[in-house]
């Protein structure tokens, strides 16, 4: 099954990872951690925007990484 997949890591470490199914995505683009939007948001990223171009079907592998050197965190959206 196609899953949205939200991992954070701080210092290179993986901290928590969310596994979303596409199945449910419209009601799990609500149980993204406010963290993980906020940092999105904060480089301009629309996580709406994600979320259709992986119910799209026409994407897989990493969507989007975001790398924040000043806390030493990163924040990796994919589509498996």
């Amino acid at each position: 099954m196609t899953s949205l997949i939200i991992d954070i890591f701080e210092n290179d470490k993986r901290e928590v990872t969310f596994k979303i199914p596409l199945l449910v995505i419209r009601v799990a683009a609500k149980l993204i951690p406010t963290k993980a939007k906020q940092a999105l948001a904060s480089e301009g990223i629309n996580i709406n925007e994600i979320i259709e171009a992986a119910k799209s079907g026409e994407v897989t592998g990493t969507l989007l990484e975001v790398l924040d050197h000043k806390d030493n965190e990163r924040i990796v959206i994919s589509v498996a």
